[in-house]
Parts: structure tokens; sequence; C-alpha cells
């Protein structure tokens, strides 16, 4: 927190002009998640689907809870995700062989395909309403601060 005193930094409220910045990161981040999606949507793709299909590329097999712990949901919810991506052919489920009760998922060669479309449509749309409204110094700042406030929700989950 800077040097500051932790307890102090969280009691106090917002200034004028923090809360304004906030509002604004708040609805410019809305507003930008709301475009990405209508382009997929346009597409008949899905950002759901992109995140899924991008962390499972991430690793030859992984467990569907720690598909869910990267994505920020519930076991249940990628859970049923991947059982969609699987009816589709993007993704297969394998027995774990180190212990039968755990289910491995995989991206097929189909899957592969489907997340290098999804990320050639995700590039696009980030480069027309991110990286080319922002100069590059405000990009890597953006990166920068997002990469801070993850590492302090990380901090804030390993201290409760």
């Amino acid at each position: 927190m800077s040097g500051k005193n932790h307890t102090t930094a969280v009691r106090r409220a917002l200034t004028s002009d923090e809360a304004q910045s906030w509002l604004e990161l708040v609805d410019g981040g809305w507003a930008l998640f709301e475009r990405i999606n209508d382009e997929f949507v346009r597409r008949g793709l899905s950002l759901s689907d992109l995140r899924i299909l991008e962390v499972i590329g991430q690793s030859p097999r992984q467990l569907v809870s720690e598909v869910a712990d990267a994505v920020h949901m519930r076991v249940s919810t990628v859970s049923r995700m991947i059982g969609r991506l699987c009816d589709v052919g993007d993704v297969e489920r394998l027995e774990s062989k180190a212990d039968g009760r755990y289910r491995l998922v995989r991206l097929t060669e189909q899957g592969q395909a489907t997340l290098e479309t999804h990320v050639l449509l995700r590039d696009r749309v980030i480069r027309r309403y991110v990286v080319d409204a922002l100069t590059a110094d405000e990009f890597a700042a953006l990166g920068s601060a997002f990469g801070k406030i993850r590492a302090a929700l990380a901090a804030a989950d390993a201290g409760e």
C-alpha cells in the first residue's frame, strides 16, 4: 500500500477525484465489455468460451477445478461450460491416471482452431477500442495497474 498504514487506507473514503476515476473505470470497463461481447455474439462466438479455451490451451491437461480457479468462476459453472464445449467437440475429458476420481480436460484440434478464431477477433476488438485509443505508455500503464490490482487481490486472499 505504498508504505501507508493498511487500516487507515481501508477506512478512508475516496476523494472526489478518486471517486470520479473509479466511476470512469467502471463505466468504461462495462462499456468495453459490452462492445467486446457484442462483437463476439454477432459472429456466433462467446467471450466466456474464449476465456475457458485460453486457460485450457495453456496446459496440455488440467482439472476442471484448476480451470475454474483461473477464470474466477465456480467449478459447477465451468463444468457446465466445459460440458457444452465437449458436446461441440472443442474440448475432451480424460481420466486422470494419478487418480481416477478426477477428470482432466484438454483442447481438441477443433478446439485449438476455435481458440485461434476467438483470439483473432479478440485482438482486433482490443486493438480498435483499447490499444489504438491509448498511447503505448498508457496501455503499458493499464497493464501494470491491473497487474498490481491482481497482486493485491492475491495478497488479500492469502491473508484471509
